[in-house]
């Protein structure tokens, strides 16, 4: 893997590992994090019944969090002025703060107020990450790199929702917290002691939201952001009820519904993988492009497949993997938008996706009343949006 294409940052005040060790290190990373804000989805259930509320209360709960993944906006841009690596430790630091206080104060208020810290804990890191290895990948890579840390995310299913479920099988739905804020905790280490401390060469001389607004000026960011709010959207109105949709159905236990995770996982990687390869080989747009048509023939086949539990677990097997393929392509993407002001346009890329889901808490449970095939033709909408905003922020336009 090649560093640096644009801007040489200093010398960093260690020996750092190489840059593949630490795309490792970041993926690893984001497995540990990713553990704790995924086992909502599919220990919905076990959640509302351990704090005495229903499935709408609780989605309630997953709206808040979403909400305050937003506030990462106004802290990722932190990363430009005082280094990649502060954001990344000042996202781990909530994300462990956030876990910590169900295991002090359990309720549904602290659940709520907790998986909301580690939402926004997540978003901070993820940003801070992607703006690392933007900075020290050239652009040949960095489709892959970023791919490559994504995987983080499908191995946080596969190895994360089996543990915890039995986990909360055996001691209960507090469970998951503990265990979570203890790797946090040696995430925290790792990243302090193997990433080096680069600052950046010129620290912006704009303020926060001088910055924020220096962004949305460009129209072509715009059209990014819609297009991954539309996106998430899609994801989140099957991604809140696939467990409830498989346990109610189906009959799904813990033990089971943590293997049907599983096997989301290895969808998850094998998207985020070839995502990855093919933005760099393809080009962005048309990998973006590709993935959008997947997800639009999964989404819309879903209610015709998904009448045995087969079939779900093939259906949802291939929607997330199109998904993962589409998301880990928009990534490259945006990270050439303003790259002047690329940490502030993550930032900002991350809150649009915390909005998303937010637009997904709120829908899902509601179409849900009606049937998962109202959730699957609301992902079909959502697609579709997304596709309208990446050809419109793909246009070339005349320079300011």
């Amino acid at each position: 893997m090649s560093v640096q294409d644009d801007q040489t940052p200093p010398e960093p005040t260690q020996k750092p590992i190489s840059m593949g060790g630490q795309v490792f290190l970041f993926a690893l990373v984001r497995m540990i994090i990713n553990i704790n804000t995924r086992m909502v989805y599919p220990f919905l259930n076990s959640f509302s019944s351990g704090l005495g509320v229903d499935l709408v209360t609780i989605s309630l709960a997953m709206t808040v969090r979403s909400i305050s993944g937003a506030i990462s906006l106004f802290l990722t841009p932190l990363a430009d002025r005082h280094g990649r690596k502060a954001g990344m430790l000042l996202g781990i630091a909530i994300f462990i703060l956030g876990a910590l206080l169900v295991v002090i104060w359990p309720g549904f208020l602290t659940f709520t107020i907790s998986i909301s810290l580690t939402f926004l804990g997540m978003f901070v890191y993820l940003s801070s990450t992607q703006a690392y290895i933007s900075d020290h990948v050239r652009a040949g890579w960095r489709g892959t790199a970023l791919g490559l840390v994504e995987t983080g995310w499908g191995v946080s299913f596969i190895l994360g929702m089996p543990i915890l479920g039995w986990l909360i099988d055996r001691y209960g739905w507090k469970a998951p917290f503990p265990f979570t804020a203890v790797l946090g905790g040696i995430a925290f280490l790792l990243v302090w002691v193997l990433v080096p401390s680069h600052k950046p060469a010129q620290a912006p001389s704009r303020s926060v939201l001088q910055s924020i607004w220096e962004v949305l000026k460009v129209p072509a960011a715009r059209w990014g952001l819609l297009m991954s709010l539309m996106l998430i959207s899609s994801n989140e109105v099957i991604n809140l009820v696939f467990g409830v949709w498989l346990e109610v159905s189906f009959g799904l236990k813990l033990a089971a519904l943590g293997a049907a995770s599983a096997v989301i996982g290895i969808s998850e990687i094998s998207g985020e993988s070839l995502g990855g390869v093919f933005s760099d080989r393809l080009g962005r747009a048309r990998s973006i492009m590709l993935g959008m048509g997947l997800m639009l023939v999964v989404a819309a086949a879903l209610p015709f497949i998904g009448g045995s539990q087969a079939g779900a677990l093939i259906g949802l097997f291939f929607f997330y993997l199109s998904y993962e393929f589409t998301f880990v392509s928009t990534l490259p993407f945006m990270t050439e938008l303003v790259p002047q002001f690329r940490g502030t346009l993550l930032g900002a890329n991350v809150a649009s996706l915390s909005l998303g889901r937010m637009i997904g808490n709120l829908v899902a449970p509601f179409v849900f009343t009606i049937g998962f095939w109202a959730n699957a033709l609301a992902a079909v909408f959502f697609i579709l949006v997304a596709f309208w905003a990446l050809l419109q922020a793909k246009k070339p336009r005349p320079a300011e």
